[in-house]
């Protein structure tokens, strides 16, 4: 099982090609793959607000087909993708040790949950120093372009 960010949550979704995509996408196909209400809400708001950041820019790339196929997969989640809920993850969320914020403690509690992987696109100093502490590996893939 893997937790993927925001960034990687859109190469899933959108069918991104490349290479180093291409492991997250057949995981998605196996039902392996979950991301987090905090990283699909940010990717959701990039999406619907548009602009030239970090999320939004990869999605005004694509082809108005490919933004269609985004925007719906946004409006329900494909089955390949998991989201635990918020009612089990807090529970898990408050017993983490440290000084946390809300998207790195749900994401260490769902990787903890799932005995997943969490795989992010942007290095988290308090990502990694959680993770490491709940004894959760933490792989870096890279921005998503």
């Amino acid at each position: 099982m893997i937790v993927v960010d925001d960034a990687l949550l859109f190469a899933v979704i959108s069918a991104r090609l490349e290479d180093s995509y291409a492991p997250y996408l057949a995981a998605a196909s196996r039902n392996e793959v979950f991301t987090t209400s905090s990283w699909y809400w940010r990717l959701s708001r990039a999406v619907a607000r548009g602009g030239s950041g970090a999320l939004s820019r990869p999605f005004q790339t694509l082809s108005e087909s490919e933004r269609d196929q985004v925007v719906t997969a946004l409006a329900d989640l494909p089955t390949g993708i998991g989201m635990l809920d918020l009612r089990k993850l807090v529970p898990v969320m408050a017993t983490l040790p440290g000084q946390l914020n809300f998207v790195t403690a749900e994401a260490v509690a769902a990787a903890v949950m799932l005995d997943a992987t969490i795989v992010v696109t942007t290095d988290s100093d308090i990502l990694n120093r959680t993770a490491q502490a709940a004894g959760v590996e933490v792989e870096i893939l890279g921005p998503v372009r």
